[in-house]
């Protein structure tokens, strides 16, 4: 090897090169998965706000329990 090649790297033999159709592909992927998990957060969140809602007046232990999960989600 030589010292440019050590100093910048060399490519390596095992790695493919990917089409810039795939990149763009593999970033709508990645995308799409990000907001499908957000929007499964936010379902989570407005669901322990409306128990913790419907339990702050009747039930203080269990308010104080849903507050709890409420902010382990976050």
């Amino acid at each position: 090897m030589s010292v440019v090649s050590r100093i910048f790297g060399s490519a390596k033999k095992g790695e493919s090169v990917q089409s810039p159709s795939e990149a763009v592909q593999r970033l709508r992927d990645v995308e799409e998965m990000l907001q499908k998990k957000s929007d499964f957060l936010e379902q989570k969140i407005e669901h322990e706000v409306s128990v913790a809602k419907k339990n702050s007046s009747r039930n203080k232990q269990g308010f104080c329990m849903d507050l709890v999960i409420f902010q382990q989600t976050l």
